[in-house]
């Protein structure tokens, strides 16, 4: 099991996302997410990273997938991708600064952007296909580092396991 989970709280065309206030990557813009809890499923866990970062309620995220990354040529480590619908009642007061870093929507356009060295490096590799839920299957968006240099990315499969069997897992 990862250790981690991420999402992507999306609005229209936008994406609300936390310029982060810790390493890693401190400075730099990223989904909401955090560290599973002993015999948290990835689902459960998300649902309160959201609800501690932001404020916001989610209680459907989709599951898109997980990027995971060697750095350093160091064992894999890797997270669990959600995305989900918020609503304009739930982002008032924004920007807004919390305990993690600024909260703030972005547009995808500007997220994606090759001109933009603002956000995580990953982000461009694997978000666009993460946000169209309709049309892309979850898979593994495997990226490798060297240092804080990402050096190579590929697209893999997801492993055996079934989406279901994955988030129920304790």
């Amino acid at each position: 099991m990862l250790k981690y989970t991420i999402a992507f709280l999306k609005y229209e065309d936008k994406v609300l996302m936390i310029n982060r206030q810790k390493s890693p990557w401190q400075g730099a813009w990223n989904g909401i997410g955090g560290k599973l809890e002993a015999g948290e499923s990835p689902t459960n866990c998300i649902i309160r990273e959201v609800w501690e970062e932001t404020g916001i309620r989610i209680n459907d995220p989709v599951f898109r997938g997980l990027v995971t990354w060697n750095p350093d040529h160091e064992p894999a480590q890797g997270m669990y991708v959600f995305v989900a619908n918020v609503q304009p009642e739930e982002l008032i007061n924004l920007p807004r600064a919390t305990r993690e870093g600024i909260l703030e929507l972005k547009s995808v356009s500007w997220l994606l952007s090759e001109d933009n060295f603002g956000t995580v490096p990953t982000l461009r590799f694997f978000m666009e296909k993460v946000l169209d839920v309709r049309h892309e299957q979850p898979a593994d968006y495997h990226c490798t580092f060297n240092g804080d240099d990402l050096v190579h990315t590929e697209i893999r499969n997801l492993p055996e396991m079934t989406t279901f069997e994955l988030m129920e897992q304790k």
